[in-house]
Parts: structure tokens; C-alpha cells; sequence
């Protein structure tokens, strides 16, 4: 069974805050309410594309696994680290 994060993407001020980052295409992000700017890989632009969208962590790793050809299990961990790093941001 998977752990599942704290991080509420889907409501609330994180979810504002999610949709109010700059995401460029080649993965620089830009929180305009803070000032911070950092910077992601594919998997990750991947991952916040898909949150931004509105989807929830269990259907962007089916998304990523199907995307990567890789086992679910490691696209839920990746989810799953990306999102806690994303909570330190967010």
C-alpha cells in the first residue's frame, strides 16, 4: 500500500499557489508571490503539469508510467518524491 502525501494539491492555498507558478517549457518555474525561481527535469514537468491540470497523484503516476513505459511502482514513487519536494516550495 502507498503512503499518501499530505500535500493537497486539489484545493485550498497550495492549490493556488500551484496554479499561480510561471512553468516554462523547458522546466524554470517562477512563484510570483514569493519571488523564487527553481528549476525541474522532464519527470518533473511532467508531474506539475499534470497537478496543474487538476489531476491527483495516483492518476498523474498512471500518466507517468504509461508516458515512461516504466512499472507503475516506480512512477508513484517518483510522484511521490517530487511532491515532497514540491511541499518544501509550496
Amino acid at each position: 500500500m502507498t503512503k499518501k502525501s499530505k500535500l493537497k494539491l486539489g484545493n485550498g492555498n497550495r492549490c493556488e499557489r500551484l496554479h499561480a507558478l510561471a512553468i516554462s517549457e523547458t522546466g524554470f518555474i517562477f512563484d510570483p508571490q514569493t519571488g523564487q525561481s527553481f528549476t525541474v527535469n522532464q519527470t518533473g514537468l511532467f508531474v506539475l503539469n499534470g497537478f496543474k491540470k487538476g489531476k491527483d497523484s495516483e492518476t498523474v503516476s498512471h500518466d507517468l508510467a504509461d508516458a515512461c513505459s516504466v512499472p507503475i511502482e516506480l512512477a508513484q514513487s517518483s510522484v511521490e518524491a517530487f511532491i515532497l519536494q514540491l511541499e518544501r516550495y509550496l
